[in-house]
């Protein structure tokens, strides 16, 4: 199984745009829970799919609104997110200016 693919770091991947992330995963839910109710998938293996499933979909929402090449990450010691800019080295706490 591939997950949800697309990007996901800032400014996504060039493809398919946020909505069309969103809703192509909505409809992956939909076919898991199908397949879950018919018998197909052991409640076990739904699990980990939809957390991991989940929380790829949650870091190409985050990174949604993030100028291209920053990224958000959680930085558990200070409990709050930074930001970062890999290809320049910059860190910071405060988000960047939101991509138009």
């Amino acid at each position: 199984g591939g997950g949800l693919g697309g990007g996901g770091q800032g400014g996504g991947d060039g493809g398919e745009d946020g909505a069309g992330q969103v809703l192509r995963a909505l409809h992956g839910f939909e076919t898991r829970r199908e397949d879950w109710e018919a018998g197909a998938l052991q409640s076990p293996y739904l699990w980990s799919l939809l957390q991991r499933d989940g929380a790829q979909l949650l870091h190409t929402l985050e990174a949604l609104h993030l100028p291209p090449g920053w990224t958000r990450a959680w930085d558990v010691s200070s409990r709050g997110y930074y930001y970062a800019h890999p290809a320049s080295g910059a860190a910071q706490w405060d988000p960047p200016a939101a991509k138009e």
